[in-house]
């Protein structure tokens, strides 16, 4: 360890006095800062590389000149901002009269580690390599920001003009000829009409200048351009006026009034957004400098208003504004006689929906970029951390690769972290592969992977079948005939058309075999590829006789790859194992359970519950509670047709269903509509994410954009809401017996959303034991990349004679604090740590508080706003030998980065003009 050496303070009056002293500056001086207000960083360093002339220093500072011998100035500077050397600044840092010092003796007691000057030499040429290569890259990353801002302008300016409708366009009316600026033609039914001619434009009132006793006057909430930026509305921070009470009343802001800025920087006038919140217990007004805009009648959407107004319509404000010492004035006059598209009242709620639709989808881009570069300064203190302790590689790149460097040129990192050589059973990989081979050529006739999957257990069970009706011992016949021989004697379309009837006539059946066969078709309409996917099933091996411990891992290898083709929402679906498996570890379901997945997916919950009992099954268990793991112990219900037939096979060569059996495990309806016709002892379950939507009649289309969301309400549930995750929390409830335990994945917001969240919450944490929240790491949601996931594990619990809340105390694992997981990488998700401090085979109150692990007590939870339970485990102050590593943190990022390329993908797909008659092409 190493003292500063010589330090001096300042400041000095004069350049003479300073040199007299000896306390001018000189290029391989150190400053640092000794003093400042609240937020400043005190101890910050800085190196003088060079001066202009005479300089001195203030008495804010400290200057410290080191024996270059011993050590390099820039390593010091380095070495200064490591987490050990600000450690024992922040504890000697002193507040006093709203400011923040350390003394200089402070400052010169400091230690810092010492290497050899060689070495220190060659510690901060690589730190420097490194932090080169993080600019960079988060460059480019602030560059893509510019460019989603210049995305969502274009998008929404094309979208208020009419340029995305599909039509002839007319001319603007003579009405609006007057108008300095020639305004853009819109679409036949548009019209371009004045805003004064809509809606009612008035001036926010001056503030009142009488005593403050005035009994006429009451306090309200004066809105100024300040409180225009920002997701939300800053009421607690809003200032107070006094108005008289009848001129409170006609300026009271009401939900739908749109405000516009009418003076202030010029960057922010003509600004203009929507006022959504009645407050009945406060009056909030506009100030002078804002002006209220209120609809006359349905003519015109107000969000549109505001849409056009930030876009297009802005830039027709800011160039009528007046300017003057660099502030900007905007007349009442000019704001009635602006000119704005108003599209046929039918057509304005599609357009807004779409609209907001692309501008929400772009604001989830942005924020996943943000977090990215949020993380680069993480990044940049850990790559510090591992120069010093000597363990950041040198980055020796070759000269080719830094002459393209400087030219520009970025090289790219993997966005996903290679997997582990290791000794799998390869054999089931390549099964499995067999078994997909053929879908990349189908997918080209526009079969998904989900139909894909069908197509292949339907000849799958009738593979089985074949097999179990010509085994040796214990025959089964299940379908009163060889239905995969016939399919030997027929070809060409004559092979489509027996395949077809054959499917038709098995959906009639009952039981496990209707279940598999409802409704079911042959999406393969090309004898060719019908007779293909046919011999790649049946030349795989016997999938009953031969290694029978393989069929469900082929099978699961199988569906993973269905899971993996992210252009179709199949991996909604699929659920990752290694988070099914830590799940079922912690709930440990027994023989004596009765286990429910309302939302079954493709069944991999169920079947590793039944796995799971298999495994820890006691000898001497009867034979009818081991029978009833068949009949009905073991049960789920599916929305979605083609994936209730893979979990039904799924279940099927796991061992959790009969072939012979007359009702399947897996039934096909809406679970949220009606209340449980039974109860469970465990539920387990991954509900889709999103709304619940009504399509209107009229449309016929499932078009997201045109469809309304549908708030379920049912008699049994706490609060009636269209979002789906807090329905389906509030169905486990109702499917449980008092006792019985949950597990539920859901996304963040339902941990903090208000209305109808914050009221589930509440009932769940009074009515239930709400024990453990585990926090995923990104990359857990197959369906919605980006998507961050958690786990709510809790009990029903019977109500207290007090009526105090059944939970005690809320367990919140943080897996998210130092841990990167993708689907590649599950190994590095910190799940078998989650389920160590979970301690499933003990009493929670033996569960032992961590950096990553927190209690929190069901009064503080209830105390919170909202009730929100948006929590992380308190990391404190890590230890600086715990610091994650750089590349874990830079694997975070792209990730981060790679989902944010995906999204954009798909924009661009979706902003791709569509193909016309004189573009198309057949091929």
């Amino acid at each position: 360890m190493a003292d500063l050496g010589e330090s001096r303070e300042g400041p000095w009056a004069s350049a003479a006095e300073a040199e007299a002293a000896d306390h001018l500056i000189r290029p391989g001086d150190i400053l640092m800062s000794r003093s400042g207000g609240p937020g400043a960083r005190i101890g910050r360093a800085a190196l003088v590389r060079q001066t202009t002339g005479p300089m001195t220093y203030p008495g804010t500072m400290v200057r410290v000149r080191v024996d270059e011998r011993l050590i390099d100035p820039e390593y010091l500077v380095l070495a200064w901002e490591s987490r050990a050397v600000r450690g024992q600044i922040e504890s000697s840092v002193r507040q006093g009269a709203g400011m923040h010092h350390i003394a200089a003796r402070d400052l010169e007691r400091v230690r810092l580690p010492l290497p050899p000057r060689c070495k220190q030499e060659r510690i901060k040429t690589s730190l420097a390599f490194w932090l080169s290569r993080v600019d960079e890259e988060e460059a480019a990353v602030r560059d893509t920001l510019r460019r989603v801002e210049d995305l969502r302008t274009l998008v929404i300016d094309h979208g208020v003009l009419g340029r995305t409708t599909i039509g002839l366009y007319a001319e603007p009316e003579d009405s609006t000829a007057a108008h300095r600026a020639p305004l853009p033609a819109v679409p036949v039914g548009w019209r371009w009409v004045a805003l004064g001619e809509l809606a009612e434009v008035v001036r926010g009132p001056m503030a009142d200048s009488r005593r403050a006793d005035d009994p006429h006057e009451v306090e309200v909430g004066s809105l100024r351009p300040a409180d225009f930026r920002g997701e939300q509305w800053p009421h607690e921070r809003m200032p107070t006026v006094r108005l008289d009470a009848r001129k409170a009343e006609v300026n009271r802001l009401r939900p739908g009034d749109v405000l516009f800025v009418l003076s202030g920087q010029p960057d922010s006038l003509g600004f203009a957004r929507v006022w959504e919140q009645d407050s009945s217990h406060r009056t909030y007004v506009p100030n002078h400098h804002v002006a209220r805009v209120r609809m006359a009648g349905d003519a015109l959407h107000p969000r549109l208003l505001a849409l056009y107004a930030n876009g297009p319509g802005r830039r027709q404000l800011q160039g009528a504004a007046r300017s003057t010492a660099g502030l900007a004035s905007l007349g009442l006059d000019q704001l009635r006689q602006t000119p704005v598209p108003v599209p046929p009242l039918a057509e304005q709620g599609t357009l807004l929906a779409s609209l907001e639709a692309w501008s929400s989808e772009l604001t989830s881009v942005t924020a996943s970029a943000e977090e990215a570069l949020a993380m680069a300064d993480l990044l940049r203190d850990s790559c510090r951390e591992q120069a010093l302790a000597g363990r950041l590689p040198h980055g020796a790149a070759t000269s080719s690769e830094n002459d393209a460097r400087l030219k520009g040129a970025l090289t790219v990192p993997p966005t996903t972290p290679a997997r582990r050589s290791v000794n799998r059973p390869s054999e089931v990989e390549r099964r499995a592969e067999r078994l997909w081979s053929s879908f990349p050529l189908l997918s080209d006739d526009g079969l998904t992977a989900l139909e894909y999957g069908e197509q292949v257990t339907y000849l799958l069970f009738l593979k089985v079948a074949q097999e179990l009706r010509h085994r040796p011992l214990n025959r089964v016949d299940v379908l009163g005939r060889d239905a995969w021989d016939e399919l030997a004697l027929h070809e060409g379309t004559e092979l489509v058309q027996y395949y077809g009837a054959l499917l038709a006539e098995l959906g009639e059946r009952g039981g496990v075999v209707g279940r598999i066969f409802h409704k079911a078709q042959n999406r393969l309409r090309r004898p060719l590829h019908l007779q293909n996917l046919i011999r790649q099933v049946g030349e795989g091996f016997s999938w009953w006789d031969e290694r029978p411990e393989w069929r469900a891992p082929v099978f699961d290898a199988f569906l993973a790859r269905c899971a993996q083709d992210h252009r179709t929402a199949a991996g909604q679906y699929f659920t990752h194992r290694e988070l099914i498996d830590a799940i079922v570890a912690c709930c440990r379901p027994t023989v004596e359970d009765t286990i429910v997945d309302p939302a079954a997916g493709t069944g991999g919950f169920l079947v590793r519950s039944f796995e799971h009992i298999a495994r820890h099954l006691l000898p001497g268990v009867p034979p009818v509670q081991r029978e009833r793991l068949s009949h009905g112990a073991i049960r789920g219900t599916e929305l979605v047709e083609a994936t209730a037939r893979l979990a039904t096979m799924n279940l099927f060569l796991h061992g959790v269903e009969r072939l012979d059996g007359n009702r399947a495990a897996i039934e096909v309806r809406d679970s949220l509509t009606v209340g449980p016709r039974r109860q469970a002892t465990l539920v387990l379950a991954d509900p889709p994410l999103g709304q619940r939507r009504w399509v209107p009649p009229s449309t016929g289309t499932p078009d997201l954009h045109g469809a309304e969301e549908l708030a379920l309400a049912r008699p049994d549930f706490w609060a009636a809401t269209s979002h789906q995750q807090l329905n389906f929390i509030q169905h486990v409830y109702t499917l449980l017996e008092i006792g019985g335990r949950a597990a539920v994945v859901v996304p963040d917001g339902v941990l903090f959303m208000k209305g109808a969240g914050e009221r589930v919450r509440k009932q769940l944490l009074k009515q239930c034991d709400v024990h453990t929240l585990l926090r995923l790491p990104i990359g857990f949601s197959g369906g919605s990349l980006g998507v961050k996931l958690n786990v709510l594990f809790f009990e029903k619990a019977a109500a207290r004679p007090d009526g105090s809340p059944a939970t005690r105390h809320l367990w919140v694992y943080d897996a998210r604090a130092g841990h990167t997981a993708v689907a590649d990488s599950p190994e590095s998700s910190g799940l078998d740590a989650f389920v160590a401090a979970y301690r499933p085979r003990h009493p929670r109150d033996s569960r032992v508080a961590s950096r990553v692990f927190k209690p929190y007590s069901v009064d503080a939870l209830l105390a919170r706003p909202d009730v929100n339970l948006d929590l992380g485990a308190d990391l404190g102050e890590e230890e600086p030998g715990d610091a994650p590593e750089p590349h874990l943190i830079a694997q975070q990022i792209s990730q981060r980065l790679e989902d944010v390329w995906r999204r954009f993908a798909r924009l661009a797909k979706e902003l791709a003009p569509p193909r016309d008659a004189r573009t198309f092409r057949s091929g």
